[in-house]
């Protein structure tokens, strides 16, 4: 199954690529812009992702997700504000692994663009499931990133860091820890409206081993929709040997 999920998400971003209309629009691929979507403007946006062979405590499991589905608005030239959730549905490969469905809770948000390179991102997660992994929720988390950016002529640098204090949960088979995330990538103009990103993503992983995975994908424009198709590949042991997703943003 796991073979054909990814398959069937790469196909579809090969399609989109080949409908790439000629408008320019450098996105990250799972990182933060350091930008906001402007006064007035409202975007909707989805993303779909499978993971192979994640671990935990030495046991492999599998990990789809939906998501994250969400709306976001522009309140100012300066500020946005938006609401967002993902499913997660892990399939044991290990006897001992997790193979538990829930969703990661429902978050709100809100970016102010402090510079035209920086923006303060912060918000707050609740109403999760407590038992799936690798990012359980029970109670209110809090959260705060900072993205950045630089442009290099036609090309982008962008990056960011953040900090999530996580409700406590402390069960039999599931403890978690407020932990650090961090990124950086770089995406590359190749024509109008199709660029090239490489992308490392990675966090503390509050319920185990670091994360950290190697992304290669792309940010293609056509009319009001940006799609992002994208591979990866895990560097630490937690992370996923190899996952392949898309994300979707369709301005209203």
């Amino acid at each position: 199954m796991s073979r054909k999920v990814i398959g069937a998400l790469l196909g579809v971003g090969l399609t989109f690529a080949g409908q790439a209309a000629a408008q320019a629009d450098q996105r990250p691929l799972l990182l933060s812009p350091a930008t906001v979507i402007g006064s007035h403007q409202t975007d909707i946006f989805a993303g779909m992702a499978y993971q192979l062979a994640r671990e935990d405590d030495g046991d492999e499991y599998d990990n789809l997700l939906v998501g994250p589905v969400g709306v976001r608005h522009g309140l100012t030239d300066q500020f946005e504000y938006g609401v967002y959730f993902t499913f997660v549905r892990n399939y044991e490969q290990d006897e001992d692994a997790p193979d538990d469905s829930g969703h990661e809770g429902l978050t709100a948000y809100g970016k102010l663009e402090l510079t035209e390179n920086m923006a303060l991102e912060f918000g707050t997660t609740l109403n999760g499931d407590d038992e799936i992994k690798p990012y359980p929720n029970d109670g209110i988390d809090f959260f705060i990133n900072l993205p950045m950016q630089r442009s290099l002529g036609d090309n982008l640098v962008y990056g960011e860091v953040g900090y999530t204090i996580k409700d406590n949960i402390d069960t039999d088979d599931t403890k978690v820890e407020n932990y650090l995330n961090w990124g950086f990538g770089y995406a590359h103009h190749i024509d109008e409206g199709v660029n090239l990103n490489l992308e490392f993503v990675g966090d503390e992983n509050p319920t185990g081993d670091n994360h950290m995975d190697m992304l290669f994908g792309a940010s293609l424009q056509f009319g009001q929709a940006n799609v992002r198709p994208y591979m990866g590949i895990g560097i630490y042991d937690d992370s996923p040997d190899l996952s392949a997703g898309m994300n979707l943003t369709w301005r209203l």
